[in-house]
């Protein structure tokens, strides 16, 4: 049986809580009803709050974060792009001075000549072989020792001296350019202002090796732009410098030289310190090569760098600055990848926000740096006036929450008072009909439940007082139909217990004639059938012959071999003719009934076909006193035993068959066997063979000794002991064992001699198998022999006498006849 299940109400009336009356249940369940409902609410309400409050903190964090990096990436740009107006104004200047020089070059006809400034008398070639001129002129004019003052140069140079009416006004108004100067191809070299050039520079210096002369050159700059070369520290104690050039041609377009000035960066490094972002935030510039163009203090205590001046125009490596944090680096290393841009990093324990810009004309790359918690201070002040609002109005809500449960348990206990008052009077009610008051009332009309309740109770009164009076009538009528369905119950079993009988039977009976009368006497006694017979369709399946039979009746018509004509005469002739079954349950009205004499109290039959795969073989005839004896239940027993009975009978002849092949099989064996033995011993023309210590001798008669006469001494001195020698059950012989009159022979020794005649008889049996098979194999050699010599031809009368010949060698006959046969025409 299994376990009832147990569920959590059950176990709340184990708790406390199930000792309560009705009402005290009610007004507990609706309190906690309304506490889970309440609790469920304020749990949500705060979760919900909560949510609320991240998700607007986050939200505005954000807001303020893309607001301040946005604010930042514009600061970035503003200051690049007043940069790129530095530098754009100084390639500006270049570009004009490079304009002027070649303008100057365009007049070299005029200008040329000495009425200005004549090289040949200005120059003189100091002690070291290199030239100079007086200090006291605007710009310095130098011409390395192995260059000679050839009439085309001091044109050329004279020319230049022109460069002074503008060049020195260009050098004056930017005080940012610290010199302008002009290398030629043919390395002279023009310096504004004038620093005593010659005095400075090597005698052999050559300008046409300078880099930013290099670089400018047509080869390198086919497109004549102006070129900036990387920045450097001022021998001159400037600071850091930087060099604008442009080449410069004459009115045919031949490369004449290179103009160029000398900028300090020292405005680019004050615009740089002075950009502030937040309280602490600074900026810092490097170039493409990640040279350090300008670096405020706090960005050198930042990055750890030790000695400023060593930094600015230096290239930041790891390997140079090994002291240098690495946020420094991967900084490089992030603005290198693109022009513009902003991202985080953490730099002291603190985030800081970068943002970078290209200043275009140089490449060179503005860095803001600044703490995010200066630019996002305004999204903490908002964060806590948020947490503040969220807290107040928690708790509000939770006083709400406290009142409404309040409220809400007092509700729940009137209510419940309200209710159970009926009940109450409803359960005395219930108590009176219990005793056994079944007149009792209850008097409550409610439009509700409890209403529906009192009127049920009051109905079922009604009903369990009519229910009484009509009991003992319906348990009389349930009684009789249980009897009933037992009585059927009984037959039915009686009915299986048939089934059961004849299935026993057909397996313990293999004889068709103990059968079939065992089956007919189980079927009438379990049935009730005083008459059951079996009958079967003869061989020519005219009759229908009664084989088996259980009534008196029955027994008479098999003595007088009863029949009836398949087709004509009866149920049972009906039923083996069409193989369909025939019920007559009351044979006075049935037309095909035959009236039999010997079972005059028949009142109802039924036939049923017995079929073997399809085909009729008999009928399965039952016969009862009753008229309408045969109910479906019956039908259909009767039909699952007429299947039995046929397949009973289909059994049993297919048994008698198999022992009739069986039993002729083994008189053919008996008689080959004996025939085969009895040939052998005449071919060989002796009764058995003596095994002795003389060897082996074969006898003629069993009974003489090995010189063919009887020998007296071994008949007084010893006994045979004989064992039968058996093949396949038949006995071919004996073997006999001289032994000692007086011996007493053991079982072990017994036993051995069974052995050996099983031995004998088996080699015996092989033996002879062996020889029979070689003499089919040389009767099968001989007639192919034959055959092969009489295929060698193609002539009917040679292949004739080939046959003959082959024969009469192979019989060893003398004379063998062929005689042909006379065969007659079937038309004549």
């Amino acid at each position: 049986m299994k376990n009832k299940r147990v569920s959590i109400f059950d176990i709340i009336e184990r708790t406390p809580f199930g000792r309560l009356n009705l009402r005290g249940k009610l007004t507990a369940g609706n309190i906690f009803i309304v506490f889970l409902v309440v609790l469920g609410m304020g749990l949500f309400l705060y979760l919900r709050t909560r949510f609320a409050s991240e998700q607007l903190n986050t939200q505005l964090e954000e807001n303020i974060r893309n607001r301040a990096e946005e604010n930042l990436l514009t600061t970035s740009r503003e200051q690049a792009n007043l940069l790129n107006v530095f530098f754009t104004t100084m390639s500006r200047n270049t570009s004009t001075m490079g304009s002027s020089v070649k303008e100057t070059f365009a007049m070299r006809n005029s200008l040329g000549s000495n009425s200005f400034w004549d090289a040949s008398q200005k120059l003189t070639r100091l002690d070291s072989g290199s030239w100079d001129n007086p200090n006291g002129e605007s710009a310095s004019v130098f011409v390395p020792a192995a260059v000679e003052i050839t009439d085309s140069l001091a044109i050329k140079l004279n020319t230049l001296k022109h460069t002074e009416l503008f060049l020195p006004s260009l050098l004056a108004d930017n005080p940012d350019i610290i010199a302008i100067y002009f290398g030629g191809t043919t390395k002279e070299t023009i310096y504004y202002p004038n620093i005593d050039l010659a005095a400075i520079v090597p005698p052999d210096f050559d300008v046409t090796g300078r880099p930013w002369f290099v670089n400018a050159a047509p080869t390198n700059n086919p497109t004549g732009e102006v070129v900036w070369s990387t920045p450097y520290q001022d021998a001159a104690l400037n600071g850091l410098v930087i060099t604008a050039s442009v080449p410069v041609v004459d009115a045919q377009d031949r490369f004449q030289g290179v103009a160029a000035m000398d900028i300090q960066l020292t405005q680019i490094t004050d615009i740089v310190a002075s950009i502030k972002a937040g309280e602490t935030g600074y900026a810092f510039l490097v170039d493409e090569n990640n040279r350090m163009i300008a670096l405020p203090q706090a960005g050198v205590s930042d990055f750890n760098l030790i000695d400023e001046a060593a930094s600015i125009g230096e290239i930041m490596d790891p390997n140079t600055l090994p002291n240098a944090a690495p946020q420094l680096f991967d900084i490089l290393k992030t603005i290198a990848a693109t022009n513009e841009g902003i991202f985080n990093i953490t730099l002291g324990n603190a985030e800081r926000l970068v943002a970078f810009q290209q200043v275009p004309e140089v490449d060179y790359k503005l860095v803001i740096m600044v703490p995010a918690g200066e630019l996002l201070a305004d999204a903490s002040l908002v964060r806590e006036e948020i947490t503040t609002g969220t807290r107040t109005t928690l708790s509000i809500s939770l006083l709400l929450i406290v009142a409404v449960f309040i409220l809400a348990s007092v509700v729940s206990l009137a209510i419940g008072n309200r209710l159970t008052s009926p009940l109450q009077d409803l359960t005395q009610i219930a108590k009176e009909i219990t005793a056994g008051d079944l007149d009792a009332r209850a008097n409550i009309h409610t439009q509700d439940e409890i209403g529906t309740l009192a009127e049920t109770l009051n109905a079922m009164a009604s009903s369990l007082s009519r229910a009484i009076h009509s009991l003992e009538q319906r348990v009389d009528e349930r009684t009789s139909a249980l009897q009933i369905e037992l009585l059927k119950g009984e037959r039915r079993s009686q009915q299986y217990e048939a089934v059961a009988k004849v299935s026993q039977a057909i397996t313990t009976t293999q004889n068709l004639n103990e059968l079939l009368p065992q089956i007919s006497k189980v079927i009438s006694h379990q049935f009730g059938f005083y008459h059951t017979g079996i009958f079967l369709t003869d061989a020519s399946r005219q009759y229908a012959v009664l084989a088996a039979a259980n009534s008196e009746g029955g027994k008479k018509m098999l003595k007088r071999g009863h029949q009836l004509r398949v087709g004509q005469q009866g149920i049972v002739g009906y039923v083996t003719d069409t193989g369909q079954p025939r019920i007559a349950l009351n044979v006075g009205g049935d037309a095909v009934y035959f009236n039999n004499p010997d079972l005059p109290a028949t009142r109802s039959e039924m036939a049923l076909p017995l079929t073997i795969s399809g085909e009729v073989i008999g009928a399965l005839d039952v016969q009862s006193t009753e008229p309408n004896a045969f109910s479906d239940d019956d039908v259909e027993v009767l039909t699952t035993l007429a299947d039995q009975v046929s397949i009973a009978i289909q059994n049993a002849r297919l048994f008698e068959q198999i022992q009739r092949s069986l039993a002729e099989a083994e008189a053919v064996s008996r008689r080959y066997f004996k025939e085969t033995w009895s040939q052998i011993a005449q071919e060989q023309q002796i009764t058995g063979f003596s095994y002795s210590p003389a060897g082996v001798i074969p006898l003629k008669d069993a009974s003489v000794s090995a010189e063919g006469k009887p020998d007296p001494k071994d008949s007084n001195e010893r006994r045979q002991v004989s064992v039968p020698i058996v093949i396949r059950g038949r006995t071919v012989g004996e073997l006999s064992v001289m032994v000692p009159r007086q011996e007493h022979i053991r079982n072990d020794q017994m036993n051995l001699i069974h052995a050996v005649a099983d031995r004998v008889a088996l080699f015996a049996e092989n033996a002879r198998l062996f020889d029979q098979t070689s003499k089919r194999a040389e009767r099968e050699r001989l007639v192919s022999d034959i055959t092969t010599k009489i295929r060698g031809t193609n002539d009917p009368t040679e292949m004739v006498e080939t046959a003959i010949k082959e024969l009469r060698a192979a019989l060893n006959v003398s004379r063998i006849e062929i005689i042909p046969q006379k065969v007659t025409s079937p038309d004549r």
